[in-house]
């Protein structure tokens, strides 16, 4: 294999003996040879402006003289959609083959790869929720482009994670520097942002539910089995087709409403196998869709298939990173004995926190949180490094004494947590595990204990899926 411009191709510089294309929007006058026109998402959904502008086209469907000429040999996923394609067209008699769809075979054989995937995208066992986009306004994101945001803003950040699929398109258009600008408070609050080239497949198969839109991922997701919300039909979506009738059917993401309620629900109510009887008039030939593409291939070209192919490959563990929350605002839902239950929200997205008591809440931050009015109204100064006892008093001091609205800083020290309040006295706390990765859920149990002298000396705290036991003792 190698890569050529395309203006080699359009000058003839080299000969070829079969043409693969994923796009219906190439010069075809430009080919020599055959061309073989791959599935570009699954089926013929969406109604697109035409060259001139004028008038709409059916997505995919490649030009009418490369048709009537015989150049092209259009790929379907299911038969339905040879019967939808003569009904728009005549000239797509005998120039398609029902294939299958490769993609929807690897997502099937990589089911078994869940748990990595989620180990991966750090989702542990927190309720993980993928975002699926395609493009232009009527998408996920041309609608309702805070919705990233907003989701964290309403969701238990140890309890909820947010993963962001965008169309590459979406990329291509706007650029990577101008999508990460739009999000930096989602992605300052944990967003997983996939990247373009990558990844969607996996956090399909990781997610516990999926928001989406009328994209091909919507009906991947609803074929994966994952209890669906969608932001509404588009008037771009071909009327009877199996993403027409996905949006029907699917319930709709209501703006304004209370997204975590509406994202129970969602679980609740969702049943196995609920979007099948639409699911099934998008996928034919399930499994055998790479053989029937080498198939096609090598009798375009005259030629035996290898007696040995290389196998079905199934979808590469991501390569995705998610920045540190700094911040979280936090409250107690519960207190109870020596229980102790914590909600916390990333400050970096609190303002899309709705109905939400300010006067009930305290912000616990690290060190290094970037946003200065965040740490200058924090209650709670830490620092996850662990250092040793001298040094860990020295830090709180300064942290005290350069943050005056702080209560009390926290830091890991090799025996635990140590904290020193404003008044002068120091509390230490011990739990059953060494890792200094709960110094802020920590900060949050001593200053409620400091408000609340009668709580006892041993707590269990409790946010999301997390469960701390945790022994105080107070120093004067």
């Amino acid at each position: 294999m190698r890569l050529v411009e395309w203006d080699q191709v359009r000058e003839r510089a080299f000969r070829y003996h079969l043409a693969l294309s994923a796009s219906e929007n190439i010069d075809f006058d430009a080919i020599d040879a055959h061309t073989v026109l791959l599935p570009h998402g699954l089926g013929f959904n969406k109604l697109v402006p035409s060259a001139t502008g004028t008038e709409l086209r059916l997505a995919g469907l490649p030009p009418l003289h490369a048709l009537r000429a015989g150049r092209v040999t259009v790929t379907l996923s299911h038969p339905e959609q040879r019967e939808q394609l003569l009904a728009v067209s005549a000239e797509t008699a005998d120039h398609t083959e029902t294939v299958g769809d490769p993609t929807f075979d690897r997502l099937r054989a990589s089911l078994a790869l869940r748990d990595r995937y989620r180990e991966a995208l750090g989702t542990g066992d927190r309720t993980l929720v993928t975002v699926a986009s395609t493009w232009g306004r009527q998408s996920v994101i041309g609608r309702r482009h805070t919705l990233p945001a907003q989701l964290l803003g309403a969701l238990d950040a140890d309890a909820y994670q947010v993963v962001l699929v965008l169309h590459p398109n979406v990329w291509a258009y706007y650029g990577a520097f101008q999508i990460t600008v739009w999000l930096s408070s989602a992605l300052d609050a944990g967003l997983v942002l996939m990247p373009p080239e990558s990844g969607w497949h996996a956090a399909l198969i990781a997610a516990d539910q999926v928001i989406s839109d009328h994209g091909s991922l919507g009906l991947f997701a609803a074929s994966l089995d994952r209890p669906l919300l969608m932001t509404g039909r588009a008037p771009e979506t071909v009327p009877g087709t199996p993403t027409d009738e996905l949006a029907e059917a699917v319930p709709a993401l209501r703006p304004g409403g209370d997204l975590r309620k509406q994202l129970e629900v969602a679980r609740e109510q969702y049943r196995a196998g609920q979007y099948a009887h639409i699911t099934d008039r998008v996928f034919a030939h399930v499994g055998d869709a790479t053989r029937n593409v080498r198939d096609l291939i090598y009798r375009t070209l005259g030629s035996t298939p290898l007696e040995h192919p290389g196998p079905l490959t199934r979808i590469p563990i991501p390569h995705c990173h998610a920045r540190s929350i700094t911040s979280y605002v936090v409250r107690a839902t519960a207190i109870s004995g020596s229980e102790l239950t914590l909600e916390r929200i990333p400050a970096a997205v609190w303002h899309y926190a709705d109905g939400e008591d300010h006067h009930e809440t305290h912000v616990v931050a690290d060190e290094s949180e970037p946003d200065p009015k965040i740490i200058e109204r924090a209650a709670a100064v830490t620092r996850e490094t662990v250092q040793d006892l001298p040094a860990a008093h020295r830090w709180a001091r300064a942290m005290l004494s350069a943050y005056p609205g702080a209560r009390l800083a926290v830091a890991a020290v090799p025996q635990g947590y140590l904290a020193v309040v404003r008044d002068g006295a120091t509390v230490r706390a011990v739990t059953g595990s060494e890792s200094p990765g709960h110094v802020q859920l920590l900060a949050s149990a001593m200053y409620y204990r400091l408000l609340d002298r009668s709580l006892p000396d041993r707590l269990g705290v409790h946010a999301g899926i997390t469960t701390v036991d945790v022994t105080f003792t107070v120093e004067e």
